[in-house]
């Protein structure tokens, strides 16, 4: 009688995770690329006119008629425009936006949001920090850029800079230049303290980022200001891991990049190398 029990609860079982994978939505390119809009904020019934497409209205009113409409020029066209990767589009990858990865590679971000600025000039953005026990991104910058506008509204897209490793030294003092580079741009970067499951959801760049408030730029969390990091050593070195010998050599990377002018700011602070190379000094006593 056990077993008999046994089986008819493992079928019952088999029947729920049936039902579940037939409820589970099926992606096309057609729902991808409506999805892709609605994430971003624009309503079906807009895609076309943000990107200048003349089609009959009729086509939106389901995905079998959009298909009809759906060119390769239009899915680049609509791949451009969100920054998001085109194979996604095609349903041929999970990864929706391209990674960005600028650890060790200041210059190479300044040269980034020049390109950026280059286009519409309107940008902004945040930095999530969390902390973890495991070996993963404890960091993620996200850049929304303003791209269009609809009825005046407007439209933006986003940028997800990953691989950062808050706690550890060289990575703390190569997201501070970032930081420190952006904002001597005019690129002021917000800072939150959030839950690492919300740094693990967006840091594969395989979800879309949460569209509400006119708005998809990760905004919730406890505040705190990147920027500090860029001219207080106490608030750059908050939290760097493996002890005085860390912080030495946080402090020392610190320097060597405010050399090479990385960490220069429009920040009105005095004596900010001064201030670092007399904690280094201290941290040898």
């Amino acid at each position: 009688m056990f077993f008999g029990e046994l089986n008819s609860a493992v079928s019952f079982f088999d029947k729920i995770v049936a039902w579940r994978k037939s409820r589970r939505r099926i992606d096309t390119v057609a729902s991808r690329f409506v999805s892709l809009f609605e994430a971003h904020g624009v309503h079906r019934n807009q895609m076309f006119r943000l990107l200048g497409h003349r089609s009959p209205i009729a086509d939106l009113q389901n995905d079998d008629t959009l298909l009809r409409s759906l060119t390769e020029e239009l899915l680049d066209q609509a791949a451009t425009l969100f920054a998001v990767r085109r194979d996604w589009l095609d349903c041929a990858t999970d990864e929706i936006y391209p990674l960005h990865d600028f650890y060790k590679k200041p210059a190479e971000f300044g040269l980034f949001l020049d390109g950026l600025l280059r286009r519409i000039g309107d940008i902004n953005g945040v930095v999530l920090v969390s902390e973890s026990d495991q070996n993963e991104d404890t960091a993620l910058i996200v850049i929304e850029e303003t791209v269009s506008f609809l009825d005046e509204k407007p439209v933006y897209r986003y940028h997800l800079c990953n691989n950062w490793l808050f706690d550890y030294w060289k990575s703390r003092a190569f997201l501070t230049a970032c930081v420190a580079t952006a904002w001597n741009k005019k690129v002021y970067l917000m800072g939150r303290r959030v839950p690492i499951d919300v740094i693990r959801k967006y840091s594969f760049g395989t979800s879309f980022l949460k569209y509400e408030f006119d708005s998809a730029l990760p905004t919730a969390g406890r505040h705190w200001h990147p920027e500090d990091m860029a001219v207080k050593p106490e608030s750059f070195l908050e939290g760097v891991s493996e002890g005085d010998f860390g912080r030495r050599q946080a402090i020392d990377l610190w320097l060597q990049l405010d050399q090479l002018g990385f960490m220069k700011t429009d920040l009105p602070y005095n004596h900010v190398s001064r201030s670092f190379k007399s904690r280094l000094g201290s941290s040898h006593t």
